[in-house]
């Protein structure tokens, strides 16, 4: 049987081997692949492969990503596969983007290989701006999301043990996790280097082949890498004139038992200090006593306490867990602010997203926190930020309802309680977060956090 591509729209098409479907192009992105005859799915539907450059910071930006103007356009299909050029632009035609998409047998025609080179240009007389990302590349080439990594479902497959990282003399796994730590951020990668993650029969491997090297970090909840170059050394944006041209390629391919077991007996373990010292989302009241590092439940089903700053200087706000203080006993979560910041602990991993019970019609929720100041200026209070389903701006937090307590603490106040009432939500919130918020300077501390469900 051959390979075979059959276009489906200006921006789409089908790749197949005889009669079964091993990988499509849908607007520009590649979903359901499969890499050997009869697999599994590899790359799903729901976070394809974007087959464009884009930045990390504000991607959803028609400025920031090369997604528009897509085009795909068949350059040979013969006995050795098909191959693809998929072309974009930002909206505004500053940059263009290029990438050529082969679909191959592998060694010994055993399973499938895609190979993708790509090129982007500033085109004549523009120029792009690039704002910096302190964790990876901020110029992307690929963003990968394995099927598998993470269900959803409640009582779904277990995910991923994590993310080997395959070098010439050396192998590190960093284990699946979802603390924002360490060994996930600017990971360096060269020709030659692999990330494999081991999913079951079928086991997903990206090989980069970029002479250049490639700085990748992974998502903290461990669901998708970023591949890309740096190009914010001082962190600050940066201004790329016309004729300024990145160019990368990579494999994706399929591994073998054999293969993985080879790689997992060479591989160490990544050890980071911050599942220690990052507080856990926990049933019922929160006395931060536990953190995600000494949680007893597997490390893929603990969430953690997050950090914010939503406006000042990011450097200007300092978070800790807080072991010398709290309402009942020794332990708080502890927000200091050295100018006017307006900065909170969070906890965003509720509800269906991360394998919890949807949220329904009607319901109404209660936040309750008691909260300790020495500020000289503002205030500290607690929030609840909603978003609704079916409404616009999932991914952008300012456009979420924001229900607040009555009331907040300023100066300096002994432990007082908050409260935060949520009246019923149609349609349903689909996201929801807490919120322990400083807005102001000084300090402040948050202890026996308590969110439950109303009738």
């Amino acid at each position: 049987m051959s390979i075979t591509s059959e276009q489906t729209a200006a921006a789409s098409a089908l790749i197949r081997d005889g009669g079964e479907v091993i990988a499509e192009i849908r607007d520009l992105r590649l979903c359901n692949v499969r890499l050997r005859p009869g697999g599994q799915f590899l790359i799903g539907s729901d976070v394809p492969v974007p087959l464009f450059w884009e930045q990390y910071a504000n991607h959803q930006d028609p400025e920031r990503n090369a997604g528009s103007r897509g085009r795909v356009r068949l350059l040979r299909q013969d006995t050795d596969g098909v191959a693809l050029e998929c072309t974009g632009a930002t909206h505004s035609g500053s940059v263009d983007s290029r990438f050529q998409v082969t679909f191959g047998r592998g060694a010994n025609g055993r399973g499938y290989i895609i190979g993708i080179s790509c090129t982007m240009c500033v085109a004549a007389h523009h120029s792009w701006r690039v704002s910096p990302n302190a964790s990876h590349g901020e110029v992307e080439f690929c963003n990968l999301w394995p099927d598998g990594v993470f269900s959803s479902l409640q009582g779904g497959a277990v995910p991923a043990v994590g993310c080997y990282v395959e070098r010439k003399h050396d192998v590190m796994l960093i284990p699946h996790h979802h603390v924002e730590s360490s060994d996930k951020h600017n990971i360096a990668l060269h020709a030659g280097d692999r990330m494999v993650w081991v999913l079951g029969k079928d086991n997903l491997c990206v090989s980069i082949q970029s002479p250049g090297e490639v700085t990748a970090g992974m998502c903290a909840y461990m669901w998708d890498v970023h591949l890309g170059y740096k190009a914010c050394v001082d962190g600050s944006d940066r201004l790329f004139p016309s004729g300024t041209l990145w160019e990368a390629s990579y494999t994706f391919s399929s591994l073998d038992g054999q293969e993985v077991q080879e790689i997992v007996t060479r591989a160490r373990t990544a050890v980071s200090p911050e599942p220690m010292v990052t507080p856990a989302i926990v049933e019922g009241e929160h006395t931060f006593a536990v953190t995600c590092g000494s949680s007893e439940a597997p490390a893929a089903d603990v969430w953690p306490w997050e950090t914010e700053v939503a406006s000042g200087d990011p450097g200007g706000a300092r978070f800790r867990l807080d072991h010398e203080a709290g309402w009942d006993d020794t332990h708080s979560l502890r927000i200091d602010g050295d100018g006017p910041v307006r900065a909170c602990w969070k906890a965003t991993a509720l509800g269906p997203a991360f394998r919890q019970a949807a949220f329904a019609p009607g319901e109404r929720y209660r936040l309750v926190a008691y909260v300790r100041t020495d500020l000289r200026e503002g205030a500290a209070d607690i929030a609840v930020r909603i978003h609704q389903t079916g409404r616009p701006g999932l991914y952008d937090a300012a456009s979420y309802l924001v229900v607040r307590s009555a009331r907040s603490v300023s100066g300096r106040a002994a432990w007082t309680r908050l409260e935060v009432i949520v009246p019923p939500l149609n349609p349903a919130a689909d996201r929801l977060h807490l919120l322990l918020e400083l807005c102001g300077s000084g300090s402040c501390w948050f202890d026996n956090v308590l969110f439950e469900r109303m009738p």
